[in-house]
């Protein structure tokens, strides 16, 4: 029979509401019932059911990989230290075929550390090049002794303003009713049990993951839950991060830390 692969973020689930509630927790998804929801605890006399989920994008993390992959490349006929920002959903093989003469070419057109941000929007053909290569900016710096002529290619930035804790919860409500939570309503839909709980567990990529990574002010609104689900537990891949939880009965709680 083959080894069933270890949920991670599973168990960490299931350290954090044990240490919470203080009740053992029984992975659910094991022993022929994969597919079902993942864990299974009773409290108060009631039996939970739990799914997890961990919140992270695919396409950032292969992108973020590969430019972790490929390092710093020297390049000696180039006069600065450049950084490449490709864009995470293109397929990144045409531009790094590309990257060597363009950037070569960049140089040799006048670019500097000073205009290299914008030298490539004032050509029209730079323009469409890099759309078709799917390259976000270029930025380079006078060369050092640690960093000799060359270049880092690395995903295109992300980000952007961060939430406050409601809108984070906001936002998560959000995904819970997606199509792309729809594995986790059936799951918890076909539980048998008193109560259902959703468990996200959100990687760096996204910015809701800064205000559940710290200890701030818990929210000050309910959240909005598909219909059958009854509590939510929201918290990081951060290491010991913490982990907020609501229920109808109690509102919003602090809960255990992983660690």
């Amino acid at each position: 029979m083959p080894r069933q692969k270890t949920d991670v973020a599973a168990q960490l689930a299931s350290r954090c509401i044990s240490r919470t509630l203080g009740v053992p927790v029984e992975v659910n998804d094991a022993d022929g019932q994969q597919g079902a929801h993942d864990l299974l605890l009773t409290y108060g006399g009631r039996t939970i059911a739990v799914e997890v989920k961990l919140v992270v994008d695919p396409k950032h993390r292969a992108a973020d990989a590969k430019s972790s992959q490929l390092g710093y490349t020297l390049q000696p006929n180039l006069t600065y230290s450049w950084t490449i920002h490709l864009a995470q959903e293109k397929k990144w093989q045409r531009a790094l075929a590309r990257t060597p003469s363009l950037l070569v070419e960049l140089e040799a057109h006048g670019a500097t550390p000073r205009t290299a941000h914008h030298f490539w929007q004032r050509d029209a053909e730079l323009l469409l090049e890099f759309g078709q290569l799917g390259i976000d900016a270029v930025f380079c710096v006078p060369p050092t002794e640690k960093h000799p002529p060359g270049y880092y290619v690395m995903p295109a930035s992300w980000g952007g303003g961060v939430p406050e804790i409601d809108q984070a919860v906001s936002s998560a409500c959000e995904l819970m009713n997606s199509r792309a939570m729809i594995k986790l309503r059936r799951q918890l839909a076909a539980a048998d049990a008193d109560e259902r709980h959703a468990f996200l567990i959100y990687g760096w990529e996204y910015m809701e993951a800064v205000p559940l990574s710290q200890d701030g002010a818990l929210p000050g609104l309910a959240p909005t839950l598909p219909s059958g689900i009854d509590g939510v537990w929201l918290s990081t891949t951060a290491s010991e991060s913490p982990t907020i939880v609501w229920t109808s009965e109690a509102g919003w709680l602090r809960a255990a830390r992983w660690g």
